[in-house]
């Protein structure tokens, strides 16, 4: 199966790498400081997050990336070309190895500030994303996309997630809601009084 590369995702014209890659730049830059790594399978959850929960509130992701599964949870499909080229042009550099993930991924170092592409609201997803993951591991992150993403959860390995599954709740239903769901059962006879 050919996964696309590109998609609109709420966006007028495809974005193409740029704003995938100035993404990259700006995480990467922020993370520097993180307690908890700033490996690639940390920096592919902040993308994700970001991406899915403005596409959630405003139908319009912050990349324009389309993503896929990974074992390790959501990921850009044009990652690593993107990343490949940023490295080229001396924009980030990968060192080492996050030895707090448990994995052995690459640390992402900024060369460069990121150009200034995203809007206010862009960025608020962003950052938003950054403070989501803060402090965490890229093996924490990678664990919370699993449970968090029902398009992750609902694709086979390599298949592109629907940025609509961002509006599926994957979390448990409360002691209210299970409450609720008996009373309408019972009313409606499908289980006994």
């Amino acid at each position: 199966m050919t996964l696309p590369s590109i998609s609109r995702h709420g966006m007028d014209t495809p974005p193409g790498d740029d704003r995938l890659g100035e993404a990259i730049v700006y995480v990467a830059e922020r993370m520097a400081d993180d307690p908890g790594g700033q490996g690639a399978v940390k920096l592919n959850k902040i993308l994700w997050w970001a991406d899915f929960e403005s596409f959630r509130e405003r139908r319009r992701s912050v990349t324009g990336a389309v993503y896929q599964k990974l074992n390790e949870g959501p990921a850009p499909v044009r990652l690593l070309p993107t990343r490949e080229r940023l490295l080229r042009a001396g924009a980030i550099e990968m060192k080492g190895r996050d030895r707090g993930a448990g994995s052995p991924e690459k640390v992402l170092i900024t060369r460069r500030p990121p150009e200034p592409i995203f809007d206010e609201e862009d960025l608020r997803y962003l950052e938003r994303a950054l403070e989501r993951f803060h402090g965490m591991t890229g093996k924490e992150c990678s664990d919370f996309s699993h449970r968090a993403s029902a398009g992750w959860q609902t694709v086979n390995k390599g298949e592109v997630i629907p940025y609509e599954t961002s509006i599926i709740d994957t979390s448990p239903p409360s002691e209210a809601d299970l409450a609720w769901a008996r009373s309408v059962a019972v009313e409606t006879g499908y289980i006994p009084a």
